[in-house]
């Protein structure tokens, strides 16, 4: 059975779900991160307020870039696929 390539547009739904996920994702490796760094340094975990509010800004500032440069690439790629003709009609 082969399989169909779908390509799919890039649209600004997609750019917002992947700057969700990636914020998502980085939120936890960052807390979990913090949470390994206290416990090494320590010996137990720090859980203020200030500490989740710095997670949290850390990992928005993350995903926001890496879901941005992630969506300019695509569009760059899907640009340049509409210019150039198919290799192999």
């Amino acid at each position: 059975m082969m399989l169909k390539n779908k390509k799919q547009k890039i649209n600004l739904r997609l750019l917002f779900l992947s700057i969700v996920y990636l914020v998502v994702c980085c939120f936890i490796f960052f807390f979990i991160a913090s949470v390994v760094i206290d416990l090494i340094f320590d010996g137990k975990v720090n859980l203020t307020r200030e500490v989740i509010i710095d997670v949290i800004v850390v990992s928005t500032i993350a995903g926001t870039a890496g879901g941005l440069g992630s969506w300019l690439f695509a569009k760059i790629d899907e640009r340049k696929a509409r210019k150039s003709p198919p290799s192999d009609p």
